[in-house]
């Protein structure tokens, strides 16, 4: 090691005794690989870095080990405890398994591996690996209080008692257990034992003279009294109780003002945090939190004042941060970057990770050569490859981008920011799986660090997972800017009502009804909600009682809304004059005059809607719905090509909706333009995570040809999970059929003609698998009913076929 000390010496004025045993350790390592052995075992090197919380160094050396003599149970041990540290935990299982095989190690890699198949909610592989520390010490309190998680996740709520029971008898007053028996007791339904218990967890906590715990203790009756009991208003009293009596504990006022939120008192929340802001003036996390529940209310004014308070009373350095990022939530990156430099050049601007905060505010402000000069400069490899793949994004390269997101994972798999990037990379490449593994991911690791939440609501919304999209969600709600707010309650509304849960999807409504300048939209939204519940006179009542100026601009979805289930109620004539009422008003509007048409071209007055669409045009060329409006009509006429240049046009106009673009390729396809309509269906899938109709007819179009069956598969088993319906399990039987998967097309096939609304091609498509598959008699009886419903594209075969088949 004697080429060790000189730099041992130069490091040590400047580094903790950690950091110097962890870089001498990457020095010896380095030697070793150069042929200068250290005379320390490698082991010591390992346990150095390990030490030092330098896990991702460690991975190699401990590999070179293993290669050697992989039975080392401690170099397996510490290679699992390196891939869990480094956010692989799925990694981390085999190396642990290994080690837990060893006398020495066993018992540590079971507890972690306990915890790291609880934290995958593997709860029964967690318990497996608990029951082995268990059978050697059955007293082990770490093993058992992962045990009682475990099989509180696992539903085996008798065994978590057991778990919890013996652990209290160790150590009756302990609040970590006490919180899961008295959870076991609930779930168990066994409401006075676990009422007593959660009384228990408040006493005891009240006890211990820890502000904090104290005050999360004293919430344990009235968390019970709401989701156990139903009992919101004696909920409301406890915790009225516990911001009496712990007014500064920020996280029990915390999660106090979530309770008024979640029952409409909002402000009540406000004011519980202002009283603790008072009552504690250096705590800066209560300034943050009020700040931040501000800006989640729409109140972002005040935000921004409490937050620059908070700057006055600490100073730049100890709370510029925050300010800098509500700056840049409110779309100023000018003043985050100006407040970034202040907090740089007063700290001494060393600090790599503020620089990075600074590049990336430079590439917001679109100063890419800036960001470029500092990325070059960064020590820390992960900054570097994340502000390069938003530069590549910036200037168009997507591919390119993702490739230096994957480095920026690879040396940093647990920062929340370079998966969100990486989910925004794969989305611009069309790579839905894998910007939804990223993005989950990046929820994950931090969910309020990042918009990943509100992208994958966005994403499992359009592939029609209506459930998972209801999850992300409620967590983008919880950690949105204000000016997003009504976009998550939209898509919440929208996914509950798709599941038919139209009191959830209400609630999301009457929460959109309380935003600023949102009282059209709520009731275009409401209207929606009760035409899937009750039809469009529902519809029309549910915007009728918002009493609503509809000749105002901010009111036009709703005047849309009311006139399209007006016509469908037959009363176009009226739809018609509230439409005029409002262009009295705003002449000039393209957008009104576009909703004239629409009614018109429904009330039956093709030329009058043609006048009012091209009105529209004059007015504004690029009126999406003018240009739709139109492209029906043309239709109509028989007027193809042209219906197909405006549909461009319209898409052109809204990329954001893919109607436009899919009725051109359906009009391109059923003119029997096939090469056109699969370019642009292609285009159409590569775009969306949704759209089933144009990912079934890629599917259908491709099976028919005979080509890309790859391809055609996936489609069309995407398309049938948004879409399971006569029409896409038809396509996706074609497609196991043209691909010689007999069995897959048969299931597929029989569950399409079990539609009632199946056509006679699914039938003739099911003879076809049913003959291949060695049963002629089911494939006549199938040809027969499909010729008995009537003509079919394919009836003339489908004769002949069946011909073929009596004759034998």
């Amino acid at each position: 090691m004697r080429g060790c000390e000189p730099t041992r010496s130069a490091i040590s004025a400047t580094l903790g005794p950690l950091e110097i045993a962890a870089a001498c350790a990457l020095l010896a390592l380095a030697a070793t690989q150069s042929g200068c052995r250290p005379t320390d075992d490698r082991m010591a090197e390992i346990r150095a870095l390990q030490e030092a919380g330098r896990f991702e160094q460690s991975i190699a050396a401990l590999r070179d080990v293993l290669a050697e003599t992989p039975e080392v149970g401690e170099a397996n041990y510490r290679l699992g405890i390196a891939f869990s540290r480094t956010g692989n935990p799925s990694r981390a299982v085999w190396a642990l398994e290994k080690a837990s095989e060893s006398s020495d190690f066993s018992i540590p890699a079971d507890l972690e591996l306990a915890s790291i198949q609880l934290g995958l909610e593997n709860f029964e592989e967690s318990i497996r690996a608990s029951d082995r520390v268990l059978a050697r010490d059955p007293n082990h309190r770490e093993a058992l209080g992962l045990s009682a998680r475990a099989h509180v996740g696992a539903r085996q709520l008798e065994a978590a008692l057991l778990d919890t029971s013996r652990l209290l008898e160790l150590e009756p007053d302990d609040y970590a257990t006490l919180v899961v028996h008295a959870t076991a007791l609930a779930e168990l339904g066994r409401l006075r034992e676990a009422e007593a218990a959660h009384e228990r967890i408040k006493r005891i906590s009240a006890a211990g003279g820890d502000r904090e715990r104290a005050g999360r203790g004293c919430l344990a009756p009235a968390l019970f009294a709401r989701q156990n009991l139903g009992d919101l208003e004696r909920a409301e009293r406890l915790y009225e109780d516990c911001a009496s009596k712990y007014p500064a504990s920020r996280s029990a006022i915390g999660h106090i003002a979530n309770f008024f939120d979640e029952i409409g008192r909002p402000q009540r929340g406000i004011e519980l945090l202002e009283r603790a802001v008072e009552q504690a003036p250096d705590d800066l996390a209560l300034r943050f939190a009020l700040a931040s529940r501000l800006a989640r209310l729409g109140r972002a004014a005040d935000a921004q004042s409490v937050l620059e308070a908070a700057v006055d009373r600490f100073g730049v350095v100890a709370a510029g941060e925050p300010l800098a990022r509500h700056y840049r939530q409110q779309r100023d990156p000018q003043r985050a970057l100006a407040l970034i430099e202040a907090i740089l050049r007063e700290s001494g601007g060393e600090r790599e990770p503020l620089q990075f905060i600074r590049a990336d505010l430079l590439v917001d402000l679109d100063e890419l050569e800036r960001a470029e000069a500092l990325a070059a400069r960064f020590e820390e490899p992960s900054y570097a490859s994340m502000i390069r793949g938003r530069i590549l994004l910036a200037r168009g390269n997507a591919e390119a981008a993702l490739a230096a997101f994957d480095e920026g994972i690879e040396s940093w798999p647990g920062n929340a920011g370079a998966r969100y990037l990486a989910g925004i990379a794969a989305l611009e490449l069309g790579d839905f799986e894998r910007a939804t593994v990223e993005l989950r991911e990046s929820v994950r690791v931090d969910e309020s660090a990042t918009q990943a939440a509100r992208m994958l609501a966005r994403l499992y919304f359009d592939q029609r997972r209506y459930d998972q999209a209801i999850a992300a969600s409620a967590i983008a709600l919880r950690h949105g800017a204000p000016g997003q707010r009504a976009a998550d309650l939209v898509l919440d509304a929208r996914a509950h009502a798709a599941l038919g849960e139209f009191d959830g999807a209400r609630a999301a409504i009457r929460e959109l009804a309380e935003l600023p300048g949102r009282r059209g939209e709520a009731a275009a939204e409401l209207a929606a909600i009760e035409r899937s519940a009750d039809g469009p006179a529902a519809a029309v009542d549910a915007v009728e009682r918002f009493e609503l100026d509809l000749r105002a601009r901010a009111n036009e979805p709703a005047l849309g809304s009311l006139a399209s289930d007006l016509a469908s109620l037959g009363h176009a004539d009226r739809a018609i004059a509230l439409i005029d009422d409002a262009l009295r008003a705003r002449p000039g509007d393209a957008s009104l005059h576009a909703l004239r048409g629409a009614a018109l071209a429904r009330a039956g007055r093709p030329t009058a809607a043609r006048s009012a669409f091209e009105r529209a045009l004059a007015i504004d060329a690029d009126c999406a719905e003018a240009l739709a409006g139109l492209a029906e009509l043309e239709i109509a006429a028989g007027e193809i090509e042209r219906a197909v240049d405006l549909f461009d046009r319209a898409a052109a106009a809204d990329p954001a909706s893919g109607a436009h673009a899919y009725a051109a390729a359906r009009i391109l396809l059923a003119a029997g333009d096939r090469s056109a309509a699969e370019a642009r269906l292609r285009a159409i899938v590569a775009r969306s995570a949704g759209q089933p109709e144009a990912r079934n007819d890629l599917a259908w179009l491709l099976a028919s040809e005979r080509r890309d069956l790859d391809l055609a598969l996936s489609l069309a088993r995407e398309a049938s999970r948004m879409r399971p319906e006569a029409a896409t399990l038809d396509t996706l039987g074609l497609v196991h059929l043209e691909r010689g998967e007999i069995g897959a097309a048969i299931d597929s096939l029989e569950r399409a003609v079990a539609d009632p609304e199946s056509s006679p091609t699914a039938h003739y498509h099911l003879a076809i698998a049913l003959r291949r598959s060695g049963d002629p008699t089911s494939a006549s009886e199938m040809l027969k009913r499909a010729l008995a419903v009537g003509d079919f594209p394919e009836a003339d075969t489908a004769r002949r076929q069946l011909a073929e088949l009596e004759r034998r």
